[in-house]
């Protein structure tokens, strides 16, 4: 059941940031579409768990373009409300109604010198320029976890019919269109009942928020600021970094990986922060297991979750 505040009018997921990205870690995690070496993999292990168990992740890998999300549970005021979302988003002229959806920033912890939001929003910039890959926001367009599950379930259901053959999971017959540069996320249900938002700035307080409409539009930072362009679905999202990965875009290779994880962190971190020094020190010779590393630092320190657009050997 959505949980309601003490004033009677603003509505809370009743599920948690968590659910969120073990609910898509699961789905994207059985994703694979053999024919085109393609797979969507999460790119986040401490070290003690790649040593023995990667030797495929390591030794297959023929180029990769890493994806930072950080989950997020929305929450709502309805139109009625006299909530300073609902103000805001009235003077700018966006829709409110019959609900408006919301998340917080994250607050800065006491041992971070920045917010989630501005690394959010480092990695992303640095991502974009160098077309490797892209960092957002995803938040479920909905407040109950019955229909999250709902949305998980059906998902599930439209692909039911491929359990009878001998790869239940490869999606490619289905969602390959173009000669083989594309992939249609937007025929799996729950991909497209997800929004994904793109830090658009760096903050310098937690006190912000984004909010859109329950179809996912009409974005607004809460500054206010109106940002039309400024979402879209998680299906819609993924899309588009797949296809510009199968139509030949760029890719990391194991021989720039290293390199290019540097200039990220440098990128993202600055000179002189405090990271394990398994991040530091790199290993030469083990350029994904640093990537693994790096991602695995994120999600600990940050809640940022490290996933990567994989194409593996033929």
């Amino acid at each position: 059941m959505v949980k309601a505040s003490r004033n009677g009018l603003r509505l809370d997921a009743d599920f948690t940031e968590d659910t969120v990205g073990f609910a898509l870690e699961s789905f994207l995690a059985v994703m694979s579409f053999p024919r085109q070496r393609f797979s969507i993999e999460p790119f986040s292990r401490a070290k003690e768990r790649w040593l023995a168990a990667d030797a495929r992740l390591h030794g297959d890998v023929r180029g990769f373009c890493p994806i930072y999300m950080q989950f997020k549970r929305p929450s709502a005021y309805p139109d009625f409300s006299t909530a300073k979302i609902i103000r805001e988003r009235k003077a700018l002229n966006l829709l409110t109604s019959p609900h408006a959806l919301y998340f917080d920033l994250r607050q800065k912890q006491q041992h971070h010198w920045d917010f989630q939001h501005n690394i959010l929003f480092r990695l992303g910039q640095r991502l974009r320029s160098r077309q490797l890959g892209d960092a957002a926001y995803v938040c479920p367009l909905f407040l109950e976890r019955s229909a999250y599950r709902f949305h998980v379930h059906l998902s599930g259901l439209s692909l039911w019919p491929r359990f009878w053959r001998h790869y239940p999971w490869e999606y490619e017959e289905v969602l390959v269109g173009d000669g083989g540069r594309k992939i249609r996320f937007d025929r799996i249900p729950v991909l497209a009942e997800h929004i994904t938002v793109p830090p658009h700035k760096t903050v310098s307080s937690a006190k912000h928020r984004y909010s859109f409409t329950e179809a996912g539009n009409e974005l607004c930072f809460h500054s206010p600021e109106a940002i039309p362009d400024g979402a879209t679905t998680l299906a819609a999202f993924l899309d588009a970094l797949s296809g510009r990965f199968l139509g030949g875009g760029e890719k990391i290779r194991s021989e720039q990986a290293n390199q290019e994880l540097q200039d990220l962190m440098n990128e993202v971190l600055g000179d002189g922060r405090e990271v394990p020094q398994s991040i530091i020190e790199m290993d030469a010779s083990d350029p994904i297991g640093n990537w693994l590393a790096w991602g695995d630092y994120l999600r600990l320190e940050f809640g940022i979750d490290q996933y990567a657009l994989v194409r593996w050997e033929d």
